[in-house]
């Protein structure tokens, strides 16, 4: 009798006990919210890299937190009133292959004042912690430079507050301020472009220059490109197969020099693919 009185105490005193923190992180794990133009805002990783983070998080768990931004609807731009919303913004690949597996992972909330700040300290840590090709590095400081004279206010064409960005941030990076400059001209001209071909050139896909990209900061990219922009911005996989198509077509028409001669040519450019 005295057990079954102690058992009905102990579950009238636990039915009003509000969550634990471990059944809110949960809850904030059910509501985490992923931004295209944050997750843009990381080069994408390889084929293999993408393989490895797979096999390594399968074997051996999610080690390291996700980091989670703790805003509002308004503030992240999902909403017009103050609904509190998690972003994420560390840890986009290893959502992906959690979801995918339904692997258990922890998160650490951050609190950032706007937009601007969550990108800059996405940079920042990208830029610390990754082995990063030469043109996601240019990508990144030039995103950040980009951000940092809309963020120093008025003067932003004045000739002088563009170099005094562009010489801070060749001081942090150890580079100089006219490669800070090219780094912003580039930057612009990654952001014109479709978010897949973005993915193509940053992953090394695509072969695009970094003086072509940069022209399209100037001038955009136009449905009216010609041939040899079009090639150019052409993704690796798609080339290939034009140019396979193309080499068939000669190989089986009628060969006379100047159809030969263009074979020639055709298989040289695949070949350098």
């Amino acid at each position: 009798m005295a057990k079954k009185d102690f058992m009905s105490l102990m579950k009238a005193k636990t039915a009003d006990v509000r969550p634990s923190l471990l059944s809110a992180e949960e809850n904030i794990k059910q509501q985490i919210v992923v931004l295209d133009e944050l997750r843009d805002l990381i080069p994408p990783l390889t084929a293999d890299e993408v393989a490895q983070l797979e096999q390594n998080l399968r074997q051996y768990g999610v080690k390291d937190p996700l980091t989670i931004w703790e805003t509002t609807a308004l503030t992240a731009g999902t909403g017009d009133d103050e609904t509190p919303v998690y972003v994420l913004i560390d840890g986009h690949n290893r959502f992906s292959v959690i979801n995918q597996y339904k692997l258990d992972f922890r998160i650490n909330l951050v609190h950032v004042e706007s937009m601007t700040q969550v990108k800059e300290y996405m940079i920042d840590y990208q830029l610390g912690r990754r082995n990063l090709s030469p043109e996601q590095a240019s990508y990144l400081r030039g995103m950040r430079y980009n951000q940092l004279k809309i963020a120093r206010g008025s003067n932003l064409n004045a000739e002088s507050a563009q170099q005094n960005v562009a010489e801070s941030l060749a001081t942090e990076y150890g580079v100089s301020s006219r490669t800070i400059k090219r780094d912003g001209e580039f930057a612009a001209g990654i952001e014109k472009l479709e978010p897949a071909l973005k993915k193509e050139v940053l992953s090394g896909k695509a072969k695009l220059s970094k003086t072509r990209i940069a022209e399209l900061a100037k001038n955009g990219v136009t449905g009216e490109a010609d041939s040899s922009t079009a090639s150019e911005l052409e993704p690796a996989t798609m080339q290939k197969q034009r140019l396979q198509t193309e080499i068939r077509e000669l190989a089986n028409g009628k060969l006379d020099k100047r159809s030969c001669a263009r074979l020639v040519q055709k298989i040289n450019e695949l070949m350098q693919l």
